[in-house]
């Protein structure tokens, strides 16, 4: 693995393992208005330099300024949004070379968590997986399909039953999710991708930890693909 992968390896590590013991046990609350507005950024209903009215989301969630400023902050430490002292928080710009590499570290995360979920994986949750897919299979619009990508990643991070490596997935999973949704929709081929969530569904199916890993890493490399093809 190159050295400046390596790199960035050990800096989510170390960063996220602090962030994780500090917070392990989360705020409902704030979680909640944290996940609402990451996903409004990652699915563009918040473009990049909007500003973002603390007043205004403090009446929308009917909150005090304390818990909305917990979730602002966790969006700044993923880089979703930019709070500027006395003048306000705004979404982040895409940084595509900050994505290139946040891809990068995705591929052998994604690889691990492939691994660790055909081995722990339930019944119950291949049988989520499995309805996922049935559905993706019918849709044609590239924000529904992004959503179910979403959710298939989110399944495989509930499983691995390991909080740090879901942590840093999380984290990783939006900051892709956003370039995909902003940049990559339209040239990437709704089959393509249901194909190769197809592919990963058997492997945990059949509890082959291998190549579950295999096609993990194949996945998030279809995509660093496209990055260097359509937009580097």
């Amino acid at each position: 693995m190159p050295k400046k992968i390596n790199s960035l390896l050990i800096i989510i590590f170390v960063e996220y393992y602090k962030y994780t013991a500090m917070n392990f046990q989360k705020d409902p609350l704030h979680n909640k208005i944290f996940e609402t507005l990451r996903d409004r950024i990652v699915y563009r209903d918040y473009h990049p330099g909007m500003s973002l009215s603390e007043k205004e989301l403090c009446e929308e969630f009917k909150v005090s300024r304390t818990p909305l400023r917990e979730a602002i902050k966790k969006l700044e430490d993923m880089k979703l949004v930019t709070a500027i002292p006395r003048y306000g928080t705004y979404v982040a710009p895409i940084d595509i070379n900050e994505i290139r590499c946040a891809f990068e570290v995705k591929i052998k995360l994604e690889g691990l968590a492939g691994q660790l979920a055909a081995r722990r994986i339930t019944v119950n949750k291949l049988k989520e997986i499995n309805a996922l897919i049935n559905q993706a299979d019918f849709k044609e619009n590239h924000r529904t399909l992004i959503e179910i990508d979403a959710d298939f990643h989110e399944i495989i991070r509930q499983v691995i039953q390991n909080p740090i490596l879901q942590e840093i997935l999380e984290n990783l999973h939006s900051r892709c999710a956003r370039l995909w949704n902003s940049a990559l929709g339209e040239i990437i081929p709704i089959e393509q991708v249901v194909d190769q969530l197809k592919e990963i569904y058997l492997a945990l199916e059949k509890r082959d930890a291998d190549k579950a890993g295999r096609l993990m890493e194949s996945h998030v490399q279809y995509f660093i693909d496209k990055i260097k093809n359509q937009l580097l």
